[in-house]
């Protein structure tokens, strides 16, 4: 149903989300609010993205979503808070916040959507078969190739997109060389938007499980107690993972939760899943590897 306030508006279910959502967003920026009767935030945020729609003038469509009617497509999109915001271009979520924010917050927000959706299809498609090829040989572990391609990106005016994929990227060249005290410089210097971009989150959690792996590796090689056959498997991902031989480490992981995923707490299987997260989801490593795990915990 049109809002009769603004013509940019609309209420929206499950059955017209790809319709009014994603092929939409293919000639206009959508933002789409999450939002539930009960919801007491919704109530003070849906009346700004509505005037700021219309302010915009055409520029982004808002669409509005009750999750209480659309359970099961709040769930696919992993809506866990309300209101949730996300915004849509080209079929795509490109940007997003949960929670209550303030109206010059907001504003900020839909600026951004704007000028994401103003950059040219096609330059997109040329920065992102950049991010890829860098993602590539950082995955190859030719750290310097990676490295050339992601500080030519961050020098050029990127989208917030593309800018966190940048960043994210360049840091973890810095973890691959283990600089972590000039990653945790590089993080520090960066701004507070980019900081909670999903990238960076995935950059900190990398370092964080990096050197959470660095510290028990070292105290193991002080302990002077006997291991038994998991110890020691456990003990050799750790030491293969410093080594950048994440392979090994997978087989090693793999070893234990096969004979019994529930040892020591399950850490064998949480260690492998950090692993996982650190390369990233298109690495071929975490592919091989997840194929495995299901394998093993659901044969």
């Amino acid at each position: 149903m049109i809002n009769s306030s603004d013509n940019f508006i609309e209420d929206v279910d499950a059955t017209s989300f790809i319709d009014k959502v994603i092929k939409k967003s293919k000639s206009v920026a959508v933002i789409v609010d999450f939002w539930a009767p009960w919801c007491e935030p919704c109530k003070q945020i849906t009346p700004i993205l509505e005037q700021l729609t219309g302010q915009f003038n055409g520029k982004v469509n808002l669409v509005k979503i009750n999750i209480d009617e659309n359970q099961q497509l709040a769930q696919q999109l992993n809506i866990q808070s309300i209101p949730t915001v996300m915004a849509f271009y080209e079929g795509q979520p490109v940007n997003g916040f949960a929670g209550l924010k303030s109206p010059e917050e907001i504003k900020v927000f839909f600026e951004e959507v704007v000028s994401v959706s103003s950059v040219s299809a096609d330059l997109i498609d040329n920065l992102n078969k950049k991010l890829e090829a860098a993602e590539l040989f950082l995955e190859k572990k030719e750290v310097e190739k990676a490295m050339e391609i992601f500080s030519e990106l961050i020098a050029s005016e990127l989208p917030k997109k593309e800018m966190s994929r940048s960043m994210s990227g360049l840091g973890k060249c810095l973890l691959e060389m283990n600089k972590l005290e000039e990653l945790d410089d590089f993080l520090n210097q960066l701004e507070e938007d980019l900081k909670n971009s999903n990238e960076i989150k995935e950059l900190i959690e990398a370092k964080n499980f990096f050197s959470s792996i660095l510290e028990k590796s070292e105290a193991e090689a002080q302990s002077s107690n006997t291991l038994d056959d998991f110890e020691n498997k456990l003990k050799s991902s750790r030491k293969f993972i410093l080594e950048r031989n994440y392979s090994d480490a997978v087989d090693g992981y793999l070893f234990i939760i096969e004979k019994n995923s529930n040892w020591n707490d399950g850490i064998a299987k949480n260690e492998l899943l950090s692993l996982f997260s650190f390369l990233g989801n298109n690495n071929s490593v975490t592919i091989n590897g997840r194929s495995r795990l299901l394998n093993i915990l659901y044969k």
